[in-house]
């Protein structure tokens, strides 16, 4: 059993979420730790994340079927059901017909526990495509149960309408208007966007792509360039609305190809609705970062113990990999150091 599998089955009593709603990164930053040659700091994480974890055992309530399947989405009470119903297909047909038949019903609910249900898939089919073994199919389960219990929608229509750029289109998004549900738990303050009439109607104005994972490159590039020069509230918002389309990118070459240009518009959606609850408008960088080498980022990331310090690492340097552009390792840089001395809640 490899270090990643014998992470898995030590978590895997433990629920998707801990304390006030916070998603569990366990599973997630344990197979980013093995992505940046890191196995052997994989058991000491998570015996070390483990301990602020609750060890849950969901009840069943509903048998979910072809029939009630749409009714039970969004509905945490039933992740126990969802749970027994994702492991119940896994065990019937391979893990990619299963992910190809649920990915896009679950697509428009993408924002579902502030991206962490498709981050968690991501990570659980990229393992699995390495690998398969019971652990990891346990665990896509898991990160799909954990999506179809927190579906959750925002406005906009999940396609390309238009027919701007989107970075034309980025500039444009307009800031939420209150601030109801300021804070850690996105959910919340995703769910405010039904406040912000025009939002919907601003995210479909991209035109189709010719290139699915080009655009993803542009998505992820917009939201590191956010994180740094954006006048946000929350830069852990913005370190999400890298990861999410980054996530993205793990499953898309596992999809029929008609899949591709909707998932991206999705992930898109996403990246723009953290823009409008947490930024928009421009402000300069409070001193210029001079970027880190991935090898240093990943050591003080293993540091700091932090599932963020660590997927965000990994994400980054996967995406610098895809398209190259110095901005990926600059927000890696400043990210870690604002982990390393606490100044990420700013």
């Amino acid at each position: 059993m490899t270090e990643l599998d014998e992470a898995l089955t030590y978590l895997r009593d433990c629920g998707p979420e801990w304390g006030p709603g916070v998603s569990n990164h366990g599973p997630m930053a344990a197979e980013a730790l093995v992505r940046l040659g890191r196995s052997e700091a994989v058991g000491r994480f998570v015996s070390d994340y483990r301990k602020m974890l609750y060890r849950d055992a969901p009840v069943r309530a509903v048998a979910i079927d072809g029939a009630n399947w749409r009714a039970a989405l969004g509905n945490m009470r039933l992740l126990g059901d969802w749970n027994a119903f994702f492991r119940d297909r896994l065990a019937e047909r391979p893990w990619r017909e299963v992910l190809a038949h649920w990915w896009p019903r679950l697509l428009p609910g993408l924002p579902a526990g502030g991206g962490h249900g498709v981050i968690r898939t991501g990570h659980a089919v990229r393992a699995l495509a390495e690998k398969e073994t019971p652990e990891r199919v346990d665990e896509l389960a898991l990160g799909l149960g954990y999506w179809a219990a927190r579906y959750q929608e925002v406005p906009g229509s999940g396609r390309f309408l238009g027919s701007r750029s989107v970075t034309r289109v980025w500039g444009e998004v307009p800031k939420l208007h209150t601030r109801q549900g300021i804070g850690e738990i996105f959910r919340i303050r995703l769910e405010a966007l039904y406040l912000q009439p025009d939002f919907g109607s601003v995210v479909d104005e991209v035109a189709e792509p010719e290139d699915a994972y080009e655009l993803l490159s542009v998505v992820t590039r917009l939201a590191a360039h956010g994180y740094l020069t954006d006048n946000h509230e929350k830069y852990m918002g913005f370190v999400h609305a890298l990861t999410v389309p980054a996530a993205v990118r793990l499953v898309l070459g596992h999809l029929p190809v008609e899949q591709h240009l909707p998932s991206v518009a999705a992930a898109w959606q996403f990246t723009a609705a953290i823009r409008s609850v947490y930024g928009t408008g421009h402000r300069e960088p409070a001193a210029p970062v001079t970027p880190v080498d991935y090898e240093t980022l990943t050591d003080r990331a293993v540091a700091t113990g932090d599932p963020h310090a660590i997927k965000y690492v990994e994400a980054c340097r996967r995406e610098d990999r895809t398209a190259p552009d110095p901005i990926y390792a600059v927000v890696a840089t400043d990210w870690i150091r604002r982990m390393e001395d606490g100044t990420w809640i700013e």
